[in-house]
């Protein structure tokens, strides 16, 4: 497959570089607005780009620029692909993704054009993950560079699809090399020791006639893991629901809109859902429907977990929920979870607390699930990669982390996150304006590549 940088002058002329930029940083961010520009959002599968056309093309943008660099590459047809420098054992691994969630609105810029401005970066994925993914490149092509001499080899594993279940990697670990010890730089520093359980899940309501006939439309949210700042519905006209709506027109559909702000899935308390405003007041207007009444007592604040009795918590904290989508199918409602679970629930713990706790004929269906990860905070790849962090920041103070996030962590034995977030640092992830600091990311490369010889040189 070809490929065509046909727009590389255009966004070179438009990036000011600081005078403090060296070469080395001006072509990563180079390299960050071009992949930016590229709206690699998981779609429909075509041959040799199981996640979409703009998937495929941001990865042979990084094949390319990889093998530009003088590393070697390879791929596993179009799941993922990699970028390796050294001979021998396949001792070291990077696992970052090239894929993105949807921009969603209120952007200040276009999500899909590098912005610099006061030395932060904005667009799509310049945290998440296509930043921290080149800062990841150029640190092994700083090894090349300087012919470094490793015992083994290093790979960096470029994913297409880790915003929608991570297939990418699951197909990856089912049929390629696996590294002895491996980092992926998808979270915060300095390292995150455990992550929490994680469970989409789709729950369909009982059908309701009231529902049915009254009900026109129902949208909200992008992804599970998002906290959705957008929800609407439409009710029929001359339906007993439109009568109830206050300052309805006879004879005109009654349109009801939710706004809310955005946020990361796995911390549901640092946005507004608009879902779980929308549900009461449906409710209300169609009292009929049970199923719809039970859910909007269920999920109608931060405590639903409490409340299907998952309320527990250890080392990673207390289970969350966040209402991320929701639909009409069929003239059924259709809600999609996001659960973020503590390692002593399953999600077969989940499934069947929403089943207790939700009408007979309620529909609950498993999207994609996680256990929990959790590293021993002593073991050598934490504390090989704490010294790491500590040499470099002088930061001596700040322990090993434990989150709600999930990261591909999960998806490679032998994996851990590892940065790119330093401390205080707000990035906006999955949200507008997503951003990450100028300077950060050549501290990134330092970092990096000095994790990289003492991943490999770790008995």
């Amino acid at each position: 497959m070809s490929i065509v940088f046909a727009n590389n002058v255009d966004i070179s002329l438009r990036i000011k570089y600081n005078k403090n930029m060296n070469d080395e940083l001006k072509n990563l961010v180079k390299d960050l607005g071009i992949l930016v520009s590229v709206p690699s959002v998981s779609s429909s599968s075509l041959p040799h780009a199981p996640f979409g056309e703009e998937n495929r093309r941001a990865l042979d943008i990084f094949l390319s620029r990889a093998a530009a660099l003088g590393l070697k590459t390879g791929e596993d047809d179009g799941y993922a692909g990699w970028a390796e420098y050294g001979n021998g054992e396949l001792r070291v691994g990077i696992l970052a993704h090239l894929d993105v969630v949807p921009a969603g609105d209120n952007w200040t810029t276009s999500p899909y054009e590098l912005s610099i401005r006061n030395g932060i970066a904005y667009g799509r994925g310049v945290s998440d993950d296509k930043g921290p993914l080149l800062a990841c490149l150029y640190a092994m092509a700083r090894l090349a560079e300087e012919k470094y001499k490793l015992r083994g080899r290093v790979r960096l594993i470029a994913g297409c699809n880790e915003e929608e279940g991570s297939a990418c990697i699951k197909h990856y670990v089912s049929h390629c090399e696996i590294p002895r010890a491996s980092f992926t730089p998808d979270s915060d520093f300095p390292v995150t020791a455990s992550e929490k359980g994680i469970a989409h899940i789709r729950v369909t309501l009982p059908y309701c006639s009231e529902t049915a006939s009254s009900l026109i439309e129902l949208s909200g949210g992008m992804r599970p893991n998002i906290v959705p700042d957008h929800c609407r519905a439409v009710i029929r006209a001359g339906s007993d629901a439109a009568l109830r709506t206050p300052d309805s027109s006879p004879g005109s559909d009654v349109v009801i809109i939710k706004n809310g702000v955005p946020a990361h899935g796995s911390t549901p308390e640092k946005g507004d859902n608009a879902i779980i405003k929308m549900l009461p007041l449906l409710a209300g207007l169609l009292p009929g429907d049970t199923g719809l009444r039970a859910a909007a007592k269920l999920f109608s604040d931060l405590d639903s977990p409490a409340r299907l009795g998952l309320g527990g918590s250890d080392v990673t904290g207390k289970t969350t929920l966040n209402v991320g989508m929701c639909g009409l199918e069929n003239g059924r409602i259709v809600l999609t979870l996001d659960l973020r679970l503590p390692a002593r629930y399953s999600c077969a713990d989940v499934t069947d607390a929403l089943r207790a706790a939700m009408p007979p004929e309620t529909a609950v269906d498993v999207l994609h699930s996680a256990p929990a990860l959790v590293h021993d905070e002593n073991g050598p790849l934490v504390r090989t990669l704490m010294d790491v962090y500590r040499k470099h920041t002088g930061d001596l103070s700040t322990e090993p982390l434990h989150i709600g996030g999930g990261t591909y962590a999960k998806e490679l034995p032998g994996c851990v996150a590892f940065g790119a977030v330093f401390p205080g640092t707000e990035t906006h992830m999955h949200e507008a304006d997503e951003s990450y600091p100028v300077d950060d990311m050549k501290r990134l490369i330092d970092i990096y590549h000095d994790a990289i010889i003492a991943l490999d040189s770790m008995e």
